[in-house]
Formats: structure tokens, C-alpha cells, sequence
């Protein structure tokens, strides 16, 4: 049987209907997700290995999460080659938990063979980035009307502390790349739809490979902000359309903000 999807696990720390800061609430709130992946990692990434030796268990989910953080940060970069030795050597571990992580990896489409080169981080083509923006779109205008119907007040209350805690970040670019996709993350909770959460984390996967959202410019993560304020509002008018429409303009920004830095590069 399926469990029933469960509100932004960041409000129901505690008790059925905790006191917690919204602050906290809104920090906490994208943690979930992660550790679905790493649950989803772990038929790949969990097997025995010499690292479990003393019941310690396996290293592989560990090491699975370090290198797609690299990935996410752009510590490791579309192209570079994934090499076991350099990257058991980066990250102070044995070869087994990092080879089970590179196969956990592979399977999630963020690493791939290219010919003589081996292994390497996997780069998109600028058709494949298209695509990657077209089906976000989609999924998640539909996540943000489902969360203005079903989002609760706490939820509402968290998605308002972010954009609070947004603003105060807006000067560094580290940590407002992690924080916009937290931010995304938390609507999708707030859709109260496990089917379009499981869509969107296969989205988000991708969505790593991508330079980080935060590095494309002031200007943009000025916008950026303006706009994920009209999601919000939206979201608490209870305004379905509104909300979807909202974010499909948000992901069309972001897509031709996208587009003219790729285009840049060439």
C-alpha cells in the first residue's frame, strides 16, 4: 500500500501540529527530499562492503550524497571525468563506497560513459535542456495549483519565511543555489500529490546538471525573488490559476536567462 503523502515535513517536527519557528520551518524544509534520494540510492549504493566492517554499515549512501552535492555545487562539472581514485582521494574515503556511489549515480542519469574518456559527469545538449524546461514547466504549474488548494496554513506561513530568508541570502550565491531549490521543493510538498513528487525529484536531478541558478546574475536572482513572491501569494489567496500561471512565468524567465548564458558560452 502506498503511504498518504505528508504535509512539509519541516511544520510536523515534534507533534501533529508543532510550534516550530517558521524560520526553521523554512530552512528545514527541502530536507525530505534529499533523504528520499538517498533511500533511492541505496539498492544501488548500500551493498557490504570493506567500509562496513564493525557494523558500521555501508559508506555507499554517504558517498553517493557527497558527490552529487559536488555535482549540485558545480564542484564537479558537466564534463570532468569520475574517477574512483581522485574522488576517493577528494573526499577522505576508500574506493568501494565511491564506486558504489558513481553506480548509483549512472543509474540517476547524472553520470555516463563517453568513449576513450570513461566515465564522466553528464553533460546536456542544448536541446536536452529545452526539454529538461518544457516538462518542468508543466509539472510544476500543476504542483502549484494543487498546493493552493491544499496547502495548510503552516506550510503558507513556512513558503513566506523563505522568501524572508531569500532576501537576507540574496548577496551569496552558495547558498541561494541551494536555497531556490529547497524553495521549489517546498511547493511540491505543499502540492500534497506523491505522483507529481516523484515526477519532480526525476526533474530535479536533472536540473543539477545546469550551472547553478544562483550564479547567472543579480539582476536574474533580483527577478527571481519578485517572482517566487507572486507564487507564494497566489498560493495562500487560494488562487489555483493564479498560482500556476505564476510559475509558469517564473520558469520562463529562468529559461531565457538560461538559454542567453548557453548561448554565451558557445
Amino acid at each position: 500500500m502506498i503511504d498518504k503523502p505528508k504535509e512539509l515535513p519541516a511544520l510536523r517536527r515534534g507533534s501533529k501540529h508543532p510550534r516550530t519557528s517558521g524560520v526553521r520551518a523554512a530552512e528545514a524544509a527541502g530536507r525530505p527530499l534529499r533523504d528520499a534520494r538517498r533511500a533511492h540510492s541505496a539498492s544501488i549504493a548500500g551493498k557490504e562492503s570493506p567500509d562496513s566492517a564493525g557494523g558500521k554499515g555501508s559508506r555507499g549512501p554517504k558517498a553517493y550524497q557527497l558527490l552529487r552535492d559536488a555535482i549540485a555545487t558545480a564542484r564537479l562539472k558537466p564534463g570532468d571525468r569520475v574517477l574512483e581514485s581522485e574522488l576517493a582521494a577528494m573526499f577522505h574515503m576508500s574506493r568501494t563506497p565511491i564506486r558504489e556511489a558513481i553506480a548509483a549515480l549512472e543509474a540517476d542519469g547524472l553520470v555516463s560513459m563517453d568513449g576513450a574518456r570513461g566515465r564522466v559527469v553528464t553533460k546536456l545538449d542544448y536541446q536536452s535542456v529545452m526539454e529538461l524546461y518544457a516538462v518542468r514547466e508543466v509539472l510544476e504549474s500543476t504542483a502549484a495549483g494543487l498546493a493552493a488548494r491544499n496547502a495548510s496554513e503552516m506550510e503558507i506561513v513556512a513558503l513566506r519565511d523563505m522568501l524572508e530568508l531569500e532576501e537576507r541570502i540574496l548577496d551569496d550565491a552558495g547558498k541561494l543555489t541551494d536555497h531556490n531549490r529547497r524553495f521549489h521543493e517546498a511547493i511540491y510538498y505543499c502540492s500534497h500529490n506523491r505522483y507529481i513528487l516523484k515526477m519532480l525529484e526525476y526533474i530535479q536531478t536533472g536540473m543539477l546538471l545546469l550551472q547553478p541558478a544562483g550564479r547567472i546574475g543579480k539582476e536574474r536572482r533580483e527577478t527571481a525573488l519578485v517572482e517566487h513572491r507572486a507564487i507564494v501569494e497566489a498560493i495562500a489567496r487560494r488562487d489555483a490559476t493564479g498560482a500556476e500561471a505564476a510559475i509558469r512565468h517564473h520558469g520562463r524567465k529562468a529559461q531565457q536567462a538560461r538559454i542567453k548564458m548557453m548561448l554565451q558560452n558557445v
